[in-house]
């Protein structure tokens, strides 16, 4: 199981990039294990910017958070010399001032606690607060002027792509009330089809965070299902001034078996049915959804799968670039 979360971690951090990225370290900020917490930001077009949330599982005891259950990695990431394919040359994002937010708290960016597990092991679950931290400090240090930016973009890939929309009301405060900027979402592979007893793994506190970061995008945050899908149509009016693309893999083998509890066949049940992705958007002015039929677990991270992967022969990029152009 280590073996697999270690290619996974990979997959989820390494593809071609040419970005001239620096680290900020976030005052306050930490990652799991408690070490200080950093960002990668590359400055180019101030009008511009993309914001990328890296995913990587989820934890939720010493377990899991330590191993041997290993499920999430919560250490510091020192460097990563290359980025998902959406920051490359000649990528959608190209001219966007960008910043990468690792991901090492196990908590998919929406907490704000520090747990105390078995055996006296700590885990700040602080992904929500340390994003929240992040925008203060860019504002205050003056390396972003949000009220310049006339284009944003909230992407990230598994527990990024549940961050996306997450932090669209986070960062919405700092952005002009009177330009009208234009915002997308590209949320790749963010589950919301889980089986029925998938929250009863987390801790009072998790249930406390993933409401507060739920509730103001209206994601169901009640935890009495896992099938969280039917409530997208009120995600989708709530955030109604964003262009929406979520995409997803039926029979995703990591929101299934390895988190989801629940089959690949049945995950794929769930998305088909009426009020699963493939159906539940159909008629919202602003969401759209990419189902592929495969068990691929992310599309856009790596050039292969976000080009070589058809919907109605359209790739996962194509896809992108269509939401992104509205």
């Amino acid at each position: 199981m280590k073996k697999f979360f270690t290619l996974l971690l990979i997959a989820l951090t390494f593809s071609i990039s040419a970005r001239d990225w620096i680290k900020v370290k976030i005052p306050g900020a930490k990652c799991g294990n408690g070490m200080d917490y950093t960002v990668f930001w590359d400055k180019r077009d101030s009008s511009k910017l993309a914001v990328e949330f890296m995913g990587g599982g989820v934890c939720w005891s010493s377990a899991t958070c330590y191993g041997p259950n290993f499920r999430t990695w919560i250490h510091p990431i020192p460097k990563i010399s290359n980025f998902s394919s959406m920051t490359k040359e000649g990528a959608l994002l190209e001219n966007h001032s960008m910043i990468y937010f690792p991901y090492c708290t196990g908590d998919v960016h929406a907490g704000s606690h520090v747990a105390k597990y078995q055996l006296g092991m700590k885990v700040h679950h602080t992904g929500y607060s340390n994003a929240v931290k992040a925008w203060k400090y860019f504002k205050e240090k003056g390396l972003i002027d949000f009220k310049r930016v006339e284009d944003l973009v909230l992407y990230g890939s598994s527990a990024g792509g549940i961050a996306s929309f997450i932090h669209s009301k986070t960062i919405a405060p700092y952005l002009s009330k009177e330009m009208n900027v234009k915002k997308t979402i590209l949320s790749d592979s963010p589950g919301l089809h889980f089986g029925k007893d998938f929250w009863n793994k987390f801790t009072y506190k998790h249930h406390r965070d993933f409401k507060r970061a739920f509730k103001p995008i209206k994601l169901d945050y009640r935890f009495t299902t896992g099938f969280v899908a039917p409530s997208l149509p009120l995600v989708c009016k709530e955030l109604a001034d964003w262009n929406i693309g979520i995409m997803q893999g039926s029979e995703d083998l990591v929101m299934s078996i390895v988190f989801g509890d629940i089959s690949p066949k049945k995950h794929a049940k769930l998305i088909y049915s009426e009020n699963g992705l493939a159906n539940v958007v159909k008629d919202v002015p602003n969401c759209e959804a990419w189902v592929a039929d495969t068990k691929m677990h992310t599309f856009l991270i790596l050039d292969r799968s976000a080009e070589k992967i058809y919907v109605n022969e359209e790739s996962a990029h194509d896809f992108a670039n269509r939401i992104y152009n509205n």
